[in-house]
């Protein structure tokens, strides 16, 4: 990552750790601010995003509602996000509903220190994301693909010249073109490192669960 990115990737973390944790980095009775990156567990290359939707099971454009809980496994913060949902375009969630987006990393108080997932940034609140997830069989939420499982886009009208016009409409614009990813999704090659399963749950418990009735398949596969 090369240094300008990195500097703003701390900004933008400094600048929405109260969103994270509820607490203020300048407490003077806790550690100087820091933020520390971890390496994802699972190696694959996501950056096409024919190849992001296929690890993926659940496709959609949210919008960022607030904080929902926290939890840590192995570990490891993880930190829950109330989405409203404006369209989906792979998975069995209904546009309108509002569900729960799991993110890896978060604020840990003690250490006055926000974790994230290396090329990873914060979600922020009122921002809206085209979300790729999957879907854990003993969580109410979908855990978001890191570093690219949630790309900023306001509006799914803007253009997109390089997608098909996959409404018929006569225009090509982002919904085009992640329609047309799901169409043309392709599996890839993904190891996936060795870990324990989540057993902790969250601080707070997410009253607004996944819409529908998902049938959770294992990402690695």
């Amino acid at each position: 990552m090369r240094k300008s990115a990195v500097l703003a990737s701390v900004g933008l973390a400094v600048a929405t750790v109260a969103a994270w944790g509820g607490f203020q980095a300048s407490a003077d009775d806790r550690p100087e601010f820091s933020v520390q990156y971890a390496h994802a567990s699972t190696v694959g290359d996501f950056s096409e995003d024919e190849k992001l939707v296929g690890f993926a099971d659940f496709v959609f454009h949210g919008t960022v509602v607030t904080k929902k809980g926290t939890t840590e496994i192995d570990g490891m913060p993880e930190t829950q996000w109330a989405v409203k949902v404006n369209e989906v375009y792979e998975g069995t969630l209904q546009a309108g509903s509002t569900t729960v987006v799991n993110q890896t990393g978060g604020y840990d108080a003690d250490t006055n220190s926000l974790t994230l997932m290396e090329g990873d940034l914060p979600l922020e609140i009122g921002e809206s994301y085209v979300f790729s997830t999957h879907s854990m069989s003993d969580r109410a939420w979908f855990t978001m693909v890191p570093v690219y499982g949630a790309q900023p886009v306001g509006s799914t009208t803007q253009p997109f010249p390089t997608a098909e016009d996959m409404d018929g409409d006569g225009q090509s614009t982002v919904a085009d073109h992640w329609k047309q990813m799901v169409r043309d999704q392709v599996a890839p090659d993904v190891g996936v490192g060795e870990g324990p399963e989540p057993t902790d749950e969250p601080t707070e418990q997410p009253s607004d669960v996944p819409t529908g009735d998902p049938e959770p398949t294992d990402p690695a596969e």
